[in-house]
């Protein structure tokens, strides 16, 4: 690539209200607090990127991300356009401050990669050297609701989804076993498809886990395809004894944050798979050392979001195509959770035959719309911070 420098690097708060309340194991989620980052080069070419931070997930907050990426955006004005050298940058940054956060760097890293794909005239995949895309099938997520209401959310799903090929559903499990049991077997009473199931860490007694999960796969089979993360995030030797016992793979995903994390999981063999998710492990750059381990250690992957956009969403597509060894992605919260669009793409765009596909233009494929068109509606908050 020829030399290009980064000019300036700008970030932004954004908050956006979710369509409803979305509730997990242990959170209920009525905004998405997120942060924006525009890398522009010195050749007026501009990257975007995302971050979503999620404390218990990704280890920082909203104001722990925009801290550190307005100290990188000084460290990072004037240096070569190069994603190593610039995780590395990074890297020293965390260092030299003790100020760490996976989910800024993951929002500077898209960005970069954009902004090399947009200079090269390629798209981010091809970049990651996947000649075609390859088109995983997604999950549509449903969080923890009653009965009733979770067959409503299934029944609109098939309705609005279904003429784009939808094939996955992911329930969000409770730890409550009794409940849990009930809402996954009515809902393959009315769904055909695939399901995949997450606990978030709900079950703290491995053998409840796994005589639950037992139960469900005696009804349903093989449309359950993997679980993730069923017991407490630091207790792997828990999830080892669920992974051994399940008659569905079980797939880490609070317990496989960081390269680190990830690593440890394959070197102890305690899960079937593992999730990655660009906030987590810090972008793209770090995503794919996490999948080239698993890859030569036959674990399998899936790629997975948190309340990100379409910019993010767009990143994770990108990556999840090239990738080898991915079996499922949950990449579904811009489709499910907003109002608002903050780019100009639709993202319904890119759900095609139940799986999300990049698009074939350079960079990530995204253009951010009217900031002030969408900032008047009163669901979302933009404030730039440097």
């Amino acid at each position: 690539m020829r030399k290009v420098r980064i000019r300036n690097l700008s970030v932004f708060k954004l908050d956006i209200a979710l369509r409803e309340p979305f509730t997990i194991a242990f959170k209920t989620y009525t905004h998405a607090h997120n942060c924006l980052v525009v890398l522009e080069t010195s050749e007026g070419i501009r990257g975007y990127g995302e971050a979503s931070p999620d404390k218990p997930i990704t280890g920082d907050s909203q104001e722990e991300a925009l801290s550190f990426m307005k100290l990188a955006a000084k460290k990072l004005a004037g240096q070569m356009l190069d994603v190593e050298e610039i995780h590395k940058t990074l890297s020293r940054l965390e260092e030299e401050t003790g100020l760490r956060s996976q989910t800024g760097k993951a929002a500077i890293d898209m960005a970069c990669y954009d902004a090399v794909g947009k200079t090269e005239g390629r798209p981010v995949y091809d970049i990651l050297g996947a000649h075609e895309p390859s088109r995983i099938p997604t999950t549509l997520t449903i969080g923890i609701k009653t009965i009733e209401e979770t067959l409503a959310t299934v029944r609109n799903y098939m309705e609005r989804f279904g003429k784009y090929g939808l094939r996955r559903i992911k329930l969000k499990l409770s730890g409550k076993a009794e409940e849990d049991l009930e809402r996954v077997l009515k809902v393959a009473e009315i769904f055909p498809g695939e399901l995949t199931l997450d606990a978030n860490q709900g079950y703290r007694d491995p053998m409840q886990a796994i005589k639950v999960l037992n139960k469900m796969y005696d009804e349903v089979g093989d449309r359950l395809i993997l679980v993730e993360q069923p017991t407490p995030k630091d207790d792997l030797d828990a999830l080892k004894i669920v992974s051994r016992e399940s008659p569905i793979p079980v797939f880490a995903d609070e317990s496989a944050a960081t390269l680190k994390d990830i690593t440890r999981i394959i070197d102890e063999r305690a899960s079937s798979g593992v999730n990655i998710k660009l906030q987590k492990i810090g972008g793209i750059y770090y995503g794919v050392k996490a999948a080239q381990k698993a890859n030569d250690a036959g674990i399998k992957l899936m790629v997975g979001c948190n309340e990100e956009t379409h910019i993010a969403i767009s990143a994770a597509m990108h990556y999840a195509s090239a990738i080898r060894g991915v079996v499922n992605v949950d990449l579904d919260s811009d489709l499910l959770l907003f109002e608002v669009n903050i780019v100009k793409e639709d993202p319904l765009e890119t759900f095609i035959l139940g799986a999300r596909v990049p698009r074939v233009k350079p960079g990530l494929g995204v253009e951010l719309t009217s900031w002030f068109e969408a900032l008047a509606d009163g669901k979302l908050l933009l404030q730039k911070v440097v």
